[in-house]
């Protein structure tokens, strides 16, 4: 699914994809993830415009990372197009830690991070999808880049149209033809003048290797996006196949796969199938090089399985799978303490807790990560307790009728060992109310009231 540049201009190209995205009759919200750039700006003025006349909800978020001076500027620029076309922002202020720079490289680490601000983001404004601006120079671009570090072919798929919520609905078309629309609206762009740095390696592609090798070979970028298409068309045959015989699953913010069945395929297929678990997992990249070859050493032993696999994440052998997940950093025991309504900073894990009543709504049947609906256990001023787990912790989860330890809970529910002390545990009258992500304790349940207590966690 892509756009087409030609019939109508960019409205009613992005009408066209929506319209295979969207069933009709659904509830759509987009999150547009906005630069306040010229790219992005041309696809929110075109979302703006097609929500006018089809049932989609629009918001946008910007992700500060404040890596230079500019920055401020360009998030007061983002506000001000999102102010003039009525469509709500959100702003996230994200510092990109200096040892994931110096472990990937700027650009990489900045991604990583900016990608997890907006998905949290998405998240919290309950939105269907992600939208980026990624376009056709840019999808030339990310395939020589991988060519130049020696990409495998799954690689050489480039940018994809669709990853899980992600969507790209304009890598059809070129950065001038982006430009040539937003002319039409009026609006001006915000400039980073990243982007014209020449120590970063995509910069110097563009400007200095692309024009190079278009004077050699013209037409050089029609021959990446060739290589492009028909890797993806390799890659979706063999994860067709691949996941008949793995059968992987997500499981907590990770993936995993039956270790008996990946020790059965052929070796040279070991790569494919970790490439297709980091992209269930939603991983940014596939796993190295070198963390395949340990993988396939480790699984030829028959040693238990264990290794790093690069950008921050780890596979780890659970219960007789492997699973896949980002290790977080450690933290000991902690107890907060609150009045309900009200909320409270849980400082080790860097969320926010707060609690408050509400009437009675659908979602609160459907189960979310970040929030729950609880029945009249509580009353205004009541103290609760949000603590991390315990030795001996149980409760008695949603539709069981006995009470289980948490551990075991846990474990069925696969949540990597490494996440578990990581959990906020709701604690009223010393029972654990609401474990975030897995489930509330039965005692919990909304019956036949209309306010419900609604528990919501977010990033402080």
């Amino acid at each position: 699914m892509s756009v087409a540049v030609s019939r109508g201009g960019l409205v009613p190209a992005l009408d066209r994809f929506f319209s295979e995205l969207v069933p009709p009759g659904s509830d759509a919200k987009l999150l547009v993830a906005f630069s306040g750039g010229p790219d992005s700006s041309a696809l929110l003025w075109g979302l703006e415009r097609l929500r006018q006349t089809r049932p989609l909800r629009v918001e946008a978020a910007h992700v500060d990372h404040a890596l230079d001076p500019d920055s401020p500027r360009r998030a007061q620029r983002a506000r001000e197009i999102c102010l003039r076309l009525e469509v709500p922002l959100t702003v996230v202020e994200r510092r990109v830690d200096p040892e994931l720079i110096r472990t990937w490289g700027l650009e990489a680490a900045a991604r990583v991070v900016r990608y997890e601000a907006l998905e949290e983001a998405r998240g919290r404004r309950e939105a269907t999808h992600l939208v980026t601006a990624h376009h056709r120079d840019d999808q030339i671009e990310t395939v020589l880049l991988r060519l130049l570090h020696g990409s495998g072919w799954q690689g050489l798929a480039g940018i994809q149209v669709r990853n899980r919520a992600v969507v790209r609905p304009l890598l059809d078309w070129t950065r001038d033809q982006l430009r040539q629309e937003l002319s039409s609206s009026g609006l001006e762009a915000a400039r980073d003048p990243a982007n014209q740095d020449l120590a970063a390696e995509r910069n110097r592609l563009r400007y200095e290797l692309l024009p190079y090798l278009e004077g050699l070979e013209p037409g050089v970028g029609d021959v990446c996006l060739g290589v492009a298409e028909a890797a993806a068309r390799a890659r979706l045959q063999v994860d067709e196949r691949l996941e008949c015989e793995l059968a992987p699953s997500r499981s907590g913010d990770g993936a995993s796969l039956p270790l008996e069945a990946l020790a059965r395929l052929p070796a040279p297929l070991l790569p494919a199938a970790a490439g297709l678990l980091h992209r269930i997992a939603g991983a940014s990249y596939p796993p190295s090089s070198a963390a395949i070859t340990e993988l396939t050493r480790q699984l030829r032993l028959g040693h238990r399985i264990g290794s790093d696999c690069g950008h921050g994440w780890r596979w780890q052998q659970e219960r007789g799978r492997l699973q896949l997940y980002r290790p977080q950093a450690s933290v000991g025991q902690f107890t907060y303490t609150l009045r309900v309504p009200g909320q409270v900073d849980l400082a080790e894990i860097g969320l926010r807790l707060r609690i408050d009543r509400s009437s009675v709504a659908d979602w609160m049947f459907q189960g979310s990560p970040t929030r729950a609906g609880l029945g009249a256990a509580l009353r205004d001023g009541q103290t609760v307790e949000v603590r991390n787990r315990r030795p001996g912790d149980r409760l008695q989860p949603l539709g069981c009728s006995y009470s289980r330890r948490l551990k075991d809970v846990l474990i069925d529910r696969r949540i990597p060992r490494a996440e578990r002390d990581r959990i906020p545990l709701l604690c009223v009258d010393d029972r654990i109310a609401w474990v975030p992500g897995v489930t509330i304790d039965e005692s919990f349940r909304i019956g036949n009231e209309d306010r419900a207590w609604v528990a919501e966690l977010a990033p402080v």
